[in-house]
């Protein structure tokens, strides 16, 4: 009787990706500080036409305003870069070692356990191919062969089951890492981009375009990847549902509380083999980490002069309605009544 066995495999360490999660951080903030400063340097030159254009002798309205709209795009710009800075350090980051953890726990015993199975399964294999030895005790001896190896493949699935139960969650975990860097780094090389585009008379629309991409990344953050709609939940869901499967909970050969033992009324052809996998890794484990929001720059045009421009305000008219004047009845003496 031949059968094979599915087993826990060895895998590279897993490592922190908080490092590269900090990295990419750093990278989307000295990139908004590059729009900062260059829509500041712009933004001198808008602020003296806004000037010109619309103050007066020793006035500085137009200009006071036209800096004040400046400043809350860029103020809003680095809100949303802490609101996202803030998120990965609240929620995200306190999680970093459970991926490598789980994954360490995966390899150092359930590997181990799998490697241990697969001599044992072999050298039963070796026995049952034997035919130098015959007799009474030989045929008791290879009676129990096909009971052995069929319990031993059963145990061999619930041990990659155990296994899954700890590297698939991690594997999720990392994911979840990974998809942030990427997310964080695609962030801060399109907000460099906008640091050094040629904006014309659209003044601070660099800090503008940054918001708005980050903008984006904080509500995919927040709303997908936290939650893991559209993300890791589907696979984790899967993988919960193999886990409960009735394949796990119901045994095929361990189906009591001791090791089978063949007796004279096993008949081993109806033997199961045990081998039936009892667990598989749901697709979409290894792509989880790709999972990142396709941002754009949006459609604000950021400052023009002209936003500066004073309000006029209508002086009200005249006032032509005097209303009426009522009537007053004319007195009669209480004796008119009388006369």
């Amino acid at each position: 009787m031949t059968t094979t066995t599915q087993t826990p495999v060895s895998s590279p360490a897993m490592q922190s990706l908080d490092p590269d999660a900090v990295k990419a951080i750093t990278a989307i903030k000295a990139a908004c500080k590059a729009c900062e400063d260059a829509d500041n340097e712009q933004g001198k030159k808008g602020a003296q036409k806004a000037d010109d254009t619309y103050d007066g002798a020793c006035q500085d309205d137009a200009k006071k305003k036209f800096l004040a709209q400046g400043q809350a795009i860029i103020d809003d710009m680095w809100a949303k870069f802490n609101s996202l800075q803030d998120g990965y350090q609240t929620s995200l980051r306190p999680h970093e070692n459970v991926g490598p953890r789980l994954h360490q726990t995966y390899t150092d015993i359930w590997v181990v356990v799998g490697q241990k199975i697969t001599p044992i399964t072999t050298d039963i294999q070796t026995r049952a191919r034997q035919d130098h030895w015959t007799g009474a005790g030989a045929d008791d001896y290879m009676k129990q062969l096909p009971v052995q190896l069929s319990a031993l493949s059963e145990f061999s699935q619930y041990v990659s089951v155990a296994g899954a139960g700890v590297e698939t969650p991690a594997q999720l975990q990392q994911g979840v890492f990974l998809s942030f860097v990427t997310m964080a780094s695609g962030a801060a090389q399109q907000i460099q981009g906008y640091a050094g585009t040629e904006t014309g008379d659209h003044y601070f629309q660099r800090c503008a375009w940054a918001a708005s991409t980050l903008g984006q990344c904080v509500d995919w953050f927040t709303n997908s990847l936290m939650t893991g709609s559209g993300t890791w939940r589907p696979v984790l869901d899967a993988h919960i549902q193999q886990m409960t499967s009735s394949a796990v909970k119901n045994a095929t050969v361990l189906t009591g509380d001791t090791w089978p033992k063949a007796t004279k009324a096993t008949d081993t052809s109806k033997l199961s083999t045990g081998t039936d996998p009892k667990y598989t890794t749901p697709s979409g484990v290894g792509t989880v980490g790709s999972a990142a929001p396709i941002t754009d720059r949006g459609t604000s045009e950021g400052v023009s002069v002209d936003d500066a421009a004073p309000q006029t305000t209508l002086a009200p008219g005249p006032i032509t309605d005097y209303g009426t004047t009522s009537t007053v009845p004319t007195y009669q003496s209480p004796s008119t009544g009388n006369a």
